[in-house]
């Protein structure tokens, strides 16, 4: 069976609720399917509206097996640079049979071409620990590592309760 990988799209949004569904242990599951998922497609709406997009992996058949998630971040501008943003990538999953056929990097690559045809100065990710191997493929380096000029440290981090 194909798999084909493009910008996801409204339409996609309860397959999307159901991956992400997927991608949480059955312990963090704070509510029942039914009502995750009408809240899933409420947000998701809103946030394809804004300052989100996805990406998917689809099936011949139409079913979502892989999806990755890009927030847009604007920042506050400076006097000739008006328009500076960054990307957060997050919520990266393909489903366990998928995975080591490269939908996971169609996905992330996805990604990468629109952040930068939005003038993205840079991505950042939090990766779990056996992601790091994949994202380092990619060319993502740690932050301590990028940020290493004399007025440009590596970010803090504030942990609210």
């Amino acid at each position: 069976m194909g798999v084909a990988v493009r910008v996801a799209e409204l339409r996609d949004a309860p397959e999307l609720a159901r991956l992400r569904w997927e991608f949480r242990p059955e312990d963090q599951h704070a509510q029942d399917f039914d009502g995750f998922s009408r809240d899933f497609e409420g947000w998701f709406a809103g946030a394809v509206a804004s300052e989100w997009m996805a990406a998917v992996a689809e099936c011949d058949d139409g079913e979502l097996v892989g999806c990755i998630f890009l927030r847009s971040v604007s920042k506050v501008p400076n006097p000739g640079a008006m328009h500076r943003r960054w990307g957060y990538v997050t919520n990266s999953y393909v489903a366990p049979t998928y995975r080591g056929k490269g939908v996971g990097r169609e996905l992330l690559d996805i990604l990468v071409q629109a952040a930068r045809a939005r003038d993205h100065e840079f991505l950042i990710v939090w990766p779990s620990e056996e992601a790091v191997s994949f994202y380092a493929r990619a060319g993502f380096r740690e932050v301590s590592k990028v940020h290493s000029g004399h007025d440009d440290y590596p970010p803090l981090e504030l942990r609210l309760p």
